[in-house]
C-alpha cells in the first residue's frame, strides 16, 4: 500500500517537473534525505502529508488515487511456492508480511528474537520475495496482491488454514464485527453470477478500506481480520443423508 503511495507521488513530481531538490526545500529536508525517503518508500504518516501539501495534494486525494488502481494478482510460480511449502515458518512470516503486519509486531507476537527474524526473512529474500534491511527491516520485494495456485504446490497448507479459520468463525460468538453467515436457497445461474458479482464487489472494498486504514490509524489501533466467501452449487445427495427407514 504505502509503496503505491510512493509510485503515485514520484509520478506526480515527474508530471510537475519537482525535483527532489525543489521538494526538500520546499518542505525544509535535504536532497539526500528525500532520495531516500523515496528510495526506501517509507516514511512517516506526517512527512507523506507534508510532501502532499507541497504537491497541493491532501492525504485523501493521494489514498483515493490509490484506490482507482485496479493491481492485478501475482503468481509467484511452482517453483517458489514449492520452496515456501518445504519451510512453514517462512511462509507464515511472508502471509504476516503480505498483510502489512509491521515486523516488531510479528515479533512481539510470536516470542521471536533478531537472529530468528532474519534467518526466516533471508531465506524469503533468497526466493526473491523480501528485502532483507540493517536492523531487521524487511520489506516486500513483490506487489500484493499474490494469488496462490489451488492445485499447487501449496495447496494442502492453505486448505488447512482456510479450513481452520471457518471452523473458528463457525464455533465461536458472533459479535458486532464478526461472525459466521451461511444461507442455501434455490436460484437461477443468473442471481448467481449477480450475487458473485456483488461479493467481489465487497472484497475489493474492503481492500480499499484496509488501505486507509493502515495508512491513517497507529498500529494499535488495527487487528486483523479475514474474510473468505463461497457461492457454489451445492450436492445435497453427497451432503445430507435420509434413509427409507
Amino acid at each position: 500500500m504505502q509503496a503505491e503511495l510512493f509510485d503515485l507521488l514520484k509520478a506526480t513530481l515527474k508530471a510537475r517537473g519537482i525535483t527532489y531538490a525543489a521538494l526538500a526545500k520546499q518542505i525544509d529536508l535535504s536532497e539526500p534525505t528525500i532520495k531516500r525517503i523515496f528510495a526506501e518508500r517509507d516514511c512517516k504518516l506526517s512527512r507523506i502529508t507534508e510532501i502532499c501539501a507541497a504537491l497541493n495534494l491532501t492525504l485523501d486525494d493521494l489514498v483515493s488515487e490509490t484506490q482507482r488502481v485496479e493491481v492485478r494478482p501475482q503468481l509467484l510460480g511452482d517453483q517458489v511456492e514449492a520452496r515456501l511449502a518445504e519451510n512453514t515458518p517462512a511462509l507464515h512470516l511472508f502471509l504476516l508480511l503480505l498483510d502489512a503486519m509491521p515486523v516488531s509486531t510479528i515479533q512481539d507476537h510470536y516470542g521471536l528474537s533478531d537472529d530468528r527474524i532474519f534467518q526466516l526473512g533471508r531465506r524469503l529474500e533468497g526466493l526473491g520475495l523480501v528485502e532483507v534491511h540493517p536492523g531487521n527491516h524487511i520489506r516486500l520485494a513483490v506487489r500484493p496482491p499474490i494469488h496462490f495456485r489451488r492445485d499447487g504446490p501449496l495447496h494442502a497448507r492453505l486448505l488447512k488454514l482456510n479450513m481452520d479459520f471457518l471452523r473458528g468463525a463457525y464455533t465461536g460468538e458472533d459479535t458486532d464485527a464478526s461472525g459466521f453467515l451461511t444461507l442455501t436457497r434455490r436460484i437461477t445461474k443468473r442471481t448467481a453470477q449477480h450475487i458473485r458479482t456483488r461479493l467481489r464487489e465487497v472484497q475489493v472494498e474492503l481492500s480499499d478500506l484496509a488501505r486507509k486504514d493502515q495508512l491513517t490509524q497507529p498500529e494499535e489501533a488495527l487487528d486483523t481480520y479475514k474474510l473468505s466467501m463461497a457461492l457454489a452449487p451445492v450436492a445435497f445427495s453427497q451432503l445430507l443423508e435420509i434413509p427409507e427407514d
